[in-house]
């Protein structure tokens, strides 16, 4: 009688062979798939562009009188240093590791544990609002009482970076002084009173943002 044993030599190599094709498999697939989301050269170039112009904002002399800028100055309360390009740009790169393309449906970026996903307006935008953009996000990489509470329903207020957007209804507001439109407002403040920008657009600027807090 025949010895009917199975080879367990040849099924190790079909397994180990099959082990190999599947991990090479996914490799490719993931690869793919992350490729999908990575920025293109224009918009990295745009994403450079913008890190350049926030590194270039070193204050020299300020334009508004000492005690206006004590009084409203909240910079160095919410960053905990004092205003400088170059110090700002580390802090958002410190918060965000990466930055990505893809859909942000009723938002212009999306931050999502240390990944930032830029939607295709952003692109669009000036330095300034690029600028902006990205510390908004930034803020939300120091945690979870930093994300955004929903607007009210009578919320009246515009998205000043895309009119399509509305915020009422939706989680587009903070409840926290420092959060995200905290942060924003406050560099707006310092842009202008170091001059970087003029005084009525950092003030319209500037109440915008804070039109996202919510008062309690």
């Amino acid at each position: 009688m025949v010895d009917s044993k199975p080879n367990f030599d040849s099924f190790s190599r079909i397994w180990f062979l099959s082990l190999i094709i599947f991990i090479f498999q996914f490799i490719q697939t993931n690869a793919i798939s992350a490729d999908e989301f990575k920025l293109s050269s224009s918009q990295q170039k745009k994403l450079d562009e913008t890190f350049k112009f926030i590194d270039k904002l070193e204050p020299k002399k300020l334009k508004i009188d000492k005690s206006t800028y004590q009084k409203f100055s909240k910079f160095e309360d919410y960053y905990k240093f004092h205003f400088s390009g170059k110090k700002l740009s580390k802090w958002i790169r410190n918060r965000i590791q990466k930055f990505s393309f893809g859909e942000t449906g009723d938002f212009i970026a999306m931050y999502q544990e240390e990944e930032v996903f830029l939607g295709k307006i952003f692109f669009t935008l000036s330095p300034l609002e690029r600028a902006l953009v990205l510390i908004h996000e930034a803020r939300h990489a120091d945690g979870k009482q930093f994300a955004h509470v929903i607007c009210p329903d009578s919320f009246e207020f515009l998205n000043p970076r895309d009119w399509k957007i509305f915020p009422a209804g939706k989680k587009g507001c903070d409840s926290l002084a420092e959060g995200s439109y905290g942060v924003t407002a406050a560099f707006l403040f310092e842009m202008g009173a170091y001059g970087f920008i003029s005084q009525t657009e950092a003030g319209l600027r500037y109440n915008s943002e804070l039109s996202r807090v919510l008062r309690k």
